[in-house]
Parts: structure tokens; sequence; C-alpha cells
């Protein structure tokens, strides 16, 4: 499956081309019901896009529509241009130049504002003008459609429209959007409608065009979803291979692309036809769909004897002598020899081909004949799948719709399967299904097994195997390592592994990634697995894929890597190797699946387990309680911690670490003795190390600040903040406006050197909560603590920290400035870095920013897309999507606030600006705004 679309690189300029192409498909589906209701009222055309957005001409009367969309109340400003066309098409009427009386109206989604309606009730305003809105019936001449606030409402009075027509064997929706294709191409003034005009008495044969040209089409579902960079139905290409698994949707996508594309198209399925007879079947399909109804022609394409070629050619001479061309959809094309392909393609240039093919070595042969690759559909993306969850009444947060769409490959056909064995098997958790498909523990087959275990099972011996050996890794593995592990599982030389993969590759059953990154299809991986565990060589590949991992580490350093690595140890019980990697800060900033903490609960508990590896994973539950502010279960595992130093009497390590962690937890809990008491504690055991003593005053200076002795943080993080920059060679000033490939080059290197970045980062992070705790701007301390997060690969706290930069930027009000550190660095690193646990609280926070900006119309669209999730969070990540989401309607509502303190202006408000990166700063530094702000990405 595809990963999740990242960041546009212009919000702005997506949204403002976003409100463009909404205005557009509003006024399209207004042409197409006045094409649907012209002969009704009589009219003798309708024109798109000539001197008005629509034009209805009678016999003795013309009326000019000019179509608006706004998100907020309709202005004069926003018709002022139309009213000074009307005044000259006025002119021409009244003199003769253009037959016939004339009115102008102004259809828009939204009523005018008080100004305008004000203006428009005034004695002087013109009596042949109206303006209609939803819901506003004055003045409004009776003949016309009354307008509708939205795009869905308005296709829904389309359909209703549509159905009136004696069409049965197409669904309404579906000639809409055939129709709005058309008055799309009339609006561009392509052929056959140069004038942009469709006249009424041709109407009927334009509607039965559309009919006979998608009768043999699927019907689209009535809910189409689409894949994640689906690809579009017209290309410059003329012949194109679109690939995906039984049950991915390609003849979904097909039918539904078809609805709207305005160019002639055809369907065919081959799924019956022997390859020698394709020509022969789809020529004199294609000759009677193209030329059945238009006289004699048809007897002159089909003449006695000619072969299915001849025709297929004579066809293609007919459609270059009127400057057309057809596109012809093959569907199921890969049960057809390539061969016999690549002979039906190229019998004339007018014929465009789109093959339908399930992924398999036949693919491979027509892509190499044609010199063509395929286009696979990626499935679902997790919001579309959260999506298909609630409208089936289960529930889902993130984590699980991107497990879902892991497991099933985000495949249509399988994820709706899920997800109805979830509603009646699992009381509608999809978590709870995933962990039992996970564990092969489901009872009922899932669709996805069913169909692909015969795919599975028609491979041969060696590709099962070598497809099982691989199954375990999620992640694009390196080539070498996935030689390396085939030839570990299966004892393969080296070029016999290697040809395994192309074997593979050539089956559809594995993904290639940027030419050397090698993974199994998601879809098939589930099978490998089952295969694997069925034949009790599971934790065999599972210790040989941890091992390759280990190694790889050192040679290519891999987030992704490091926590399949990581699942792995826990997969096998490698206890010894995991506690030792908890006791890193690094271990807790990768979003650590849920399963390697299930594991250290359970070795933690056992007392099968060595009493110091307990204690280590007891120390790594207690840092992950206190993250989460799980303070009951952090004071549970304290307590285990310490029995186990009596009882054990484990080193000074042990002592040291309980006590840093008990000091901390008494402040959470405001004892100033308990922390007094175990500062005096810490500092007898300390060794005299610089390093031990400066993590020693910073856990002490967190104490002091859950204490809030907020002065006394401040002056103890300072003096931190100076060591460490002199540690590593900096001064804070070039930090300012610098990157981390500016930065990097000037740092002292040394086997410290990630720790060292990552306590400056905390120190600054705690320095500025403290300022703002203490009621004083922090300037750039969260800013500079970010860059050094960025620099120490701790993602986890890179977040955090900017998340909470966002919210001191919009305490300030400077909401440019907190979108811009969204935009540019929380949004790419969670999607990039896939933080489950941080994606909906980043975007979420992100609508509530968009709102502050005033791009309302994009911060309820953000919120809409994360609606389906709510049902799947906790209460208390619930509470804070609800209080976000009536946070942006009151910012609607309100404005937000008019004036902002950038960071460098000692708190002094400056009147709000519309500003960009680039543009000088209104703090008046004379620099540009990312640089004055060192926002630089």
């Amino acid at each position: 499956m595809a990963s999740t679309t990242p960041p546009v690189l212009d919000a702005q300029q997506l949204h403002r081309i976003e409100s463009v192409h909404r205005g557009f498909l509003y006024q399209h589906l207004y042409a197409v019901a006045w094409l649907l209701s012209a002969q009704s009222v009589e009219a003798c055309s309708v024109v798109i896009e000539r001197d008005e957005d629509v034009e209805i001409v009678f016999q003795d009367h013309h009326i000019y529509i000019q179509v608006k969309t706004r998100s907020n109340a309709l202005k004069y400003s926003d018709i002022e241009s139309a009213i000074h066309r009307f005044d000259s098409l006025r002119l021409e009427h009244a003199a003769g130049q253009r037959p016939g009386s004339a009115s102008f109206v102004v259809v828009a989604n939204i009523a005018p504002g008080p100004v305008l309606l004000a203006r428009l009730q005034s004695a002087d305003w013109p009596t042949d003008v109206t303006v209609q809105s939803p819901g506003n019936p004055r003045h409004v001449d009776k003949i016309l459609l009354t307008p509708w606030p939205d795009i869905p409402t308005a296709f829904g009075k389309c359909t209703e429209l549509a159905a009136l027509l004696p069409y049965a064997l197409l669904t309404p929706e579906t000639l809409v959007w055939k129709l709005a294709g058309c008055v799309m191409a009339a609006a561009a003034g392509n052929s056959p409608r140069s004038d942009h005009t469709f006249q009424s008495v041709e109407l009927p044969k334009l509607f039965e065009q559309v009919v006979v040209q998608l009768q043999d089409f699927p019907t689209p579902p009535l809910i189409y979803r689409s894949h994640v960079d689906e690809p579009p139905l017209q290309s410059s290409k003329r012949i194109r291979i679109i690939t995906g698994y039984s049950g991915s949707g390609k003849t979904s996508w097909v039918a539904q692309a078809a609805a709207h594309t305005t160019s002639s198209i055809t369907y065919f399925d081959l799924i019956e036809t022997p390859g020698p007879a394709i020509a022969s079947a789809l020529a004199r399909e294609l000759a009677a769909r193209l030329f059945g109804r238009t006289g004699g022609q048809l007897g002159e394409i089909l003449l006695p004897g000619a072969t299915g070629l001849e025709i297929l050619r004579n066809i293609g001479v007919r459609l270059a002598a009127s400057s057309q061309d057809v596109t012809i959809i093959l569907d199921n094309a890969h049960r057809i020899p390539p061969v016999d392909l690549q002979t039906l393609v190229q019998q004339s240039s007018q014929f465009k081909f789109v093959l339908l093919c399930q992924p398999c070595r036949n693919v491979q042969e027509i892509e190499s004949r044609l010199s063509i690759t395929s286009e696979p559909l990626h499935g679902w993306d997790s919001d579309t799948i959260a999506m298909e969850v609630t409208a089936r009444k289960c529930r889902a947060d993130y984590a699980a719709c991107q497990r879902l769409g892991t497991l099933t490959a985000g495949i249509p056909l399988y994820v709706q399967n899920a997800i109805a064995i979830t509603a009646t098997e699992y009381n509608g958790l999809i978590s709870l299904f995933c962990d039992n498909l996970e564990a092969k523990t489901h009872t009922i087959e899932t669709a996805q097994e069913f169909i692909l275990t015969h795919v599975f099972n028609a491979l041969s011996i060696e590709n099962r195997n070598a497809i099982a050996a691989l199954s375990y890794s999620d992640i694009p593995l390196a080539r070498t390592d996935a030689i390396k592990l085939l030839m570990m599982l299966l004892s393969a030389g080296d070029s016999a592994a290697a040809s395994l993969l192309r074997q593979l590759r050539s089956s559809g059953c594995m993904e290639v990634f940027g030419g050397d990154r090698l993974k199994i299809h998601d879809a098939m991986r589930l099978l490998g697995q089952k295969y694997l565990q069925e034949s009790g060589d599971e934790r065999k590949t599972q210790v040989v894929l941890k091992d390759v991992l280990a190694e790889s580490l050192q040679q290519d350093w891999e987030f992704s890597k490091l926590s399949l690595y990581l699942r792995m140890l826990a997969a096998v019980g490698d206890i010894k190797t995991l506690t030792q990697l908890v006791t890193d800060e690094l271990f807790h900033e990768l979003g650590v699946h849920p399963e390697i903490f299930a594991f250290l609960e359970k070795a933690a508990a056992s007392y099968e387990t060595d009493p110091e590896d307990r204690f280590w994973a007891l120390d790594g539950l207690v840092f992950a309680d206190v993250k989460q502010g799980n303070y009951p279960s952090a004071s549970d595992h304290l307590a285990a911690m310490s029995q186990l130093i009596t009882i054990h009497n484990l080193g000074v390590d042990e002592h040291l670490a309980l006590s840093m962690k008990r000091m901390n937890l008494l402040a959470v809990h405001n004892d100033a003795d308990g922390v007094m008491a175990s500062i005096k504690e810490l500092s007898e055991l300390l060794p005299t190390a610089p390093e031990h003593q400066r993590i020693f005053r910073y856990n002490a200076a967190l104490a002091l600040y859950n204490l809030q002795q907020y002065k006394d943080t401040i002056e103890l993080t300072l003096e931190l903040i100076q060591e460490y920059y002199d540690i590593l060679g900096l001064r804070p000033e070039v930090i300012i406006g610098s990157n981390r490939d500016k930065i990097y080059p000037l740092l002292k290197k040394s086997p410290s050197l990630p720790d060292d970045l990552k306590h400056l980062a905390d120190c600054l992070d705690l320095h500025a909560t403290a300022m703002n705790a203490n009621g004083r701007v922090s300037l750039f301390s969260r800013i500079h603590a970010m860059k050094f997060y960025d620099l120490a690969n701790a993602p986890d706290s890179l977040i955090r920290v900017g998340q909470d930069l966002v919210d001191e930027f919009v305490g300030r009000h400077d909401f440019i400035g907190a979108r811009e550190i969204i935009e540019t660095n929380l949004l790419p690193s969670v999607l990039k870095l896939n933080m489950l646990e941080k994606v909906i609280p980043v975007r979420s926070q992100y609508a509530v920013v968009l709102a502050y900006c005033e791009d309302f119309d994009a911060a309820e669209a953000e919120m809409n897309r994360l609606a389906p999730y709510e049902a799947g969070l906790n209460e208390k990540n619930q509470k804070e999507l609800r209080r976000q989401r009536k946070a942006i309607t009151e910012i609607r509502l309100k404005g937000p606030p008019r004036q902002w303190i950038p960071a460098n202006t000692g708190g002094k408000a400056i009147k709000k600006q519309k500003i960009g990166r680039n543009s000088p700063c209104p703090c008046g530094s004379g620099k540009k705004y990312k640089k004055c702000h060192g926002l630089n990405k």
C-alpha cells in the first residue's frame, strides 16, 4: 500500500485551487440542471461560458446568468464586474444588435450580505437584474432554477431531474456526471460544441448517446471511494495497463471514471474470450456501438469476409477521417496471450487502450512487448478506510485503520470484508479484529485469504517459500538484506536467491521501491505468514530476520528498520537485548508498537526473567507511563522496581534510575519534602562525572518545575543550556535561521553527541515551558529545541515541542507562524515516520490553526476527514477533538484576534497583516519573516 500522501507544498495555494474548482463544478451542475430542464420550459438552447457563465435562449427572450460560489455572504464587489457586463449586454439588445428582450441573473450559493441586500432593495437597482440564492425567492422569475447551497445538494437535485428521463439501463447519477463532462467540454469550446451551445432539439439524442455509450459498463458503486494517488482514466498515453489484485476495484474505478469523461469510451470484458477470437469480437462490437445508428456506415465497415483485424483498421480509418478517437477498456486483459494483445493494439492510432490486469507474469511480458510500465491501484488510505469503518457502524482510531490498511493492502474488497466480519464477530472493534488476524486466531476465513490462497497455491514451492521467508518484513528491505535472508532461510546460493526475487517481482507478489528496496505485497504477506505458521518455521524466520536487521542497522540506520528490529526482539522473546535498548532514550522516541510494551509487561511480571532484566523492563515501562501521564501505573512499576532492588541487591545504576524517576513522580504529586529527600539521596549516590551531574541537574530542574518553582527552574536550565552549547562548540546566535545541514558541520563530534544534542533540546524545552508558566515569552527556546531534537533523531519529542510551539504562536496571535511550523515541520515528520499516535492530534491542531488564518473551509474539511476516527478514540481524545471542532466554529463566528505579538518584540503587539514566508517581518527587524523567526524548513 502506498504511503500516506505528504503535505502539500503550499496549502494556501491548494485552498485557492480547490475553491476555484468547486466554483466550476457548481456552475457545471447548474448548467446540467438546465440541460435536463430546457425542453420542459420550451427553451431553444443552453449556452455555456460565452458572454456569461450560462445563457438560456428562448424564442424572443435571452437570460444571462452569472454563477457565484462563496463561503461568506455575497458582497457587491463579488458581482460588480458582472453588473457592468450586464449594462453592455442591455445596450446591445436595446440597439437591436441582439434579438429579443433580455434579463440578467446572478445565481449564488449563499445569500447577499446586509449591504448588498439593502442595495438590491433600493429604488435605483435595475429591474431586469435579480440576485438568486437558496431560500431567497424575492424578484425571482418562476422559470428559473432555484440555486443550491452546496455541491452535494446540487448533485442531488440534478439526479432527481435525470431520474425523470426514460433510461432504465443507466443510473441517474451516472448520467449527471457524464453530462457535467459534456458541459465542461462545451465551456472549453471543444468539438462538436465549438460554439459553446446545446440546442434543445438535440438534447434527447445527446442523452441517448450517453446511455448507449455507458450501458455496457458495470454500474459504479453507490458510494465510490478513491484510491491513493488514483490514476486518471484519460491520458496522453495511447496504451496503458492498470493493475491490481482481484478485489482491488479496477472495474469500479473504470466505471466511475467513465461516468465523468467527455471522450468516446467503450468497455469489453475478455474473461470468456479466447485470444485468437478477440480481434473479431471486439471489431464487430465496436462497429455496432460506433456506427450502428448511422445509416449504412455499418455495412460499409463490416465487409463480407473481412477479418477482425481488417474491420478494426477500417474503423480506425473512419475515425481518423472525422478526427475522432475512442478509448477501449479491456477488462481481464491479463488472461489473453500477450502476443495477441500486441497485435490488437497496433491496428490503429485512433484507438486508445486501457488494459485492466491482475499482477502476473503475463503483465510483465505485455510491458516488455509494448515498452510501457503498468500503473497500480494502490488501495485505500487510512482516512478512506476510516470513512468505510464509520459507514458500517464499526470503531477504529488512526492506528487501527493503518493496521487494517497494512493487513489488507488497502484493497477495497478485502477492507470491506474485514469490516463486515468485525461488525458481526468482534463487536465493531477493528483493533480486536486486527489482533486476531495478526495472531492467526480468527475463526472466519476472510475474502483476502479465500481469493489469494488460489494465487499463492498456484506458485511454485520455491516461490511460496521465498514469500514466506520475506513475509514478516512490513518495510522495504535493501536487496542485499533480502538476498541474505533467503540464503540463510532457504539454503540458497547468491544467484538462486536473486533469481527468486526476480520471479516474485514478475509474478506481482513483490513491490520494488527506488529500484533497490523490496517488500512482499501487503496483501500476500498474510498468506506467507500463515504458510510459515502451518509449516512450523515461524520462529526460525523471525530469528533470522532479527539477526539480518541487527547487522543491517550497523551499516544503514533507519527508524523504520529499528522499529521492525524491536518488534522481532519481542516476537522471539529476546528480553536481554530488548531491555538494553529500553534504557536508551531513543527507544521512546519511536512511537513504539503496543506489542513491544505488552512483551515488556509480560517479561517484567515473570519470575523466569533475570531480575536485572525485569528491573530494566520496568524502567522502560515507567518512562512510557510518565510520558503518557499514566501516574498510577508508574507508581506501581516503581514499587516493583524498589522490591527487586531490595530482594536481589541490585547495583548503583539501578538505585540511580529508581531514585531519579521517583523524584520526578513525587514532584508531580506536589510532595516537596519527598523531592528534597530524593535529591539528597541522589547527591550521595551520583558519580562525580560531569555527564552524570548534568543529567541529575536536569531532572532536579524538572522536579522543581512540577513543584511550580519556575524561577529556580529557569536559572538551572539556563546554566545547563550554556554548558551544552559549550560542549557542542556552538553559540546560540548561529542557530537562528539555520537548518540542520548548516548546524551539523559546526558540532564537536564525540561518542556522546546524540545524547548531548537530545539533552540540550530537553533543557531548552523545559526552559521555554518554565518561562511561559512564569508569564514570560520564551523567545527562540522552543524553535531551537526542535532543531536539536531533529539533529538527535528524536521525532516524538520534536513533534511534542512543535505542538507546544504552535500553541505559543497562537497565544501571541501569530497565526501565520503557527501554520508555518505545522506545514513545514510537524505534518511532514508524522507522515514520513508513520507516527500513528501523533497523526490525529497534529492534524486537528492544524485545522484550528487554519481557522485562525481564516481558511475556514479548509479547517472544516480537515475536521470532516478526522470525524470517522472519533468513535475509535479514547474519551480524552474524543473530548479534545470536540473541543477543537467547537473552537473552529467559534472562530468562524467571532473572527480571530486582530493583533499578534512576534517572539522578538518583547511582548509588543503588532496589527495583524497578510504576510508570507518571504515577506518583510512586521516586527521591524528588516529581515524576511522566515529568517527573523528562524523558521526555515
